[in-house]
């Protein structure tokens, strides 16, 4: 997968900083119970829930991300967290390592082996019983007009591979393809902007 990391880092909080803060407020407040435990944000970007979080008195807290032109963004808002620069589908953490792991508008840019990938990392890594926190976009019966209007203009900007991998998620209906009832139970699940985003929190499934 081929996607221009310097481009997009430069246009990310510019385009879309104002627009992810109140979900990304949603998701502090989703997770304020879990405050002493160890999260990783899986495709950090430039690693500003994580700020929010360390903000608001969580103490243990990882960012992940391919792209060191968004990891160079991140460090420069020097808040308390550790920041790894790595594949997110092949990570070197061990086995059960994270007792949270948020995906947030990370699935949707990427082709389905990817994602794949992705969910099955973020599974070997996340605790027995622990949780993964999924934000990311559906377009269904319950999504505004305007909403997908917007979206669509914000992912074409994005433009190339990303915006393809974008329409084939909405195609293949997004999260709820990805996620396997056998290694995650959904505990949670509402909508946001305008029906346009999910925020999912799934427990991982002790089956095994």
């Amino acid at each position: 997968m081929k996607i221009n990391h310097d481009f997009t880092a430069k246009i990310y909080d510019p385009v879309l900083y104002l627009a992810l803060k109140p979900i990304r407020i949603e998701v502090m407040y989703e997770l304020l119970e879990y405050k002493e435990k160890a999260i990783l944000d899986l495709c950090c970007g430039t690693g500003n829930q994580l700020k929010l979080l360390s903000k608001h008195g969580f103490k243990n807290l990882h960012c992940l991300d391919i792209s060191n032109s968004m990891l160079n963004i991140a460090k420069k808002n020097k808040f308390p967290v550790k920041i790894y620069s790595e594949d997110a589908t092949k990570t070197n953490f061990k086995n059960e390592a994270f007792d949270i792991v948020i995906v947030s508008f990370a699935l949707h840019e990427k082709d389905r082996k990817t994602q794949e990938a992705l969910i099955e990392e973020a599974h070997r890594i996340i605790k027995a019983n622990g949780l993964i926190l999924a934000v990311d976009y559906v377009f269904d019966n319950k999504t505004a007009k305007y909403s997908r209007i917007l979206i669509n203009i914000i992912e074409k900007i994005a433009g190339g591979e990303h915006y393809r991998n974008f329409k084939n998620y909405i195609k293949q209906n997004g999260l709820s393809s990805l996620i396997k009832k056998e290694k995650f139970k959904l505990i949670k699940h509402r909508r946001m902007s305008s029906g346009a985003v999910t925020m999912s929190l799934y427990q991982k499934a002790d089956l095994f």
